[in-house]
Order: C-alpha cells, then structure tokens, then sequence
C-alpha cells in the first residue's frame, strides 16, 4: 500500500506538469517560459524555412552537367542546419548557466539563425523570380 502511495506521488505531479507547454503556464523571465517561448518561436521559424527552402528548390532550373543549383543549395542547407545545431549547442553550453537555461538559450539561437537563414534563402528566392 505505501509503496503504491509513494509511485503515485510521484506520477501525479509530473502529470500536471506535462500539461504546461505553453510559455504563459510559467512565471516571464523563468526559464522555461523563456524556453518554451522560444520552442515557438523555432517552430514559426522552421516551418517559414522550409516554406521558402521548398519554394526555391521548384523555382531553380533544373541540373546541368556544369550547372547544379539545386545540388548545391541541398548539400549548402544541409551544412547549415548541422551548423546551427552544433553553433547553438556551444551558446547553450557557454552562455547558458544551468540546464534549462542551457535550453532555453540553444533554442533561442536556433530560432534566431532560422530567421536569418530565411532571409537569406528569400533573398535567393527574390533572384530566382525575377
């Protein structure tokens, strides 16, 4: 019976804590409201990426012998995200203090250089275009 007792005072909090994803359930300025907002953040953005990296893919011409955008911009997006991912990781780690602001802080960047890496990949599209 206690032994019960106690497995359910542990699974009962971490139960109701499991249905707080959103960044208004935790206090602003906390780490995780600040992680969680910037989970949102990262998904607008990876979504948008994707988006605009698709759209540019069907707008390059097609590969030629001496001519491969489409390749090129596959292996250089590719690159970046293994880039972002391990530059964001270091922000983390350096600038982050304990766990979850190590978190909060990785994914803060990542959500800062998808938003720079659309621009960019815009700014490729815009040529494309016209």
């Amino acid at each position: 019976m206690i032994r019960h007792l106690s497995i359910a005072l542990l699974v009962i909090p971490a139960i109701a804590l499991a249905d707080n994803h959103r960044p208004e359930d935790w206090p602003e300025g906390s780490a995780m409201h600040t992680g969680r907002s910037a989970q949102v953040s990262l998904a607008a953005a990876d979504k948008r990426l994707n988006e605009i990296y698709q759209k540019l893919l069907r707008s390059m011409p097609a590969d030629e012998p001496d001519n491969f955008p489409k390749t090129a911009l596959i292996a250089a997006q590719r690159a970046w995200i293994k880039f972002r991912d391990t530059e964001c990781a270091l922000v983390g780690e350096t600038e982050g203090g304990v766990r979850m602001w190590k978190s909060a802080f990785d994914t803060a960047c990542q959500s800062q250089m998808t938003d720079e890496r659309v621009e960019r990949l815009e700014k490729l599209l815009t040529g494309y275009e016209n």
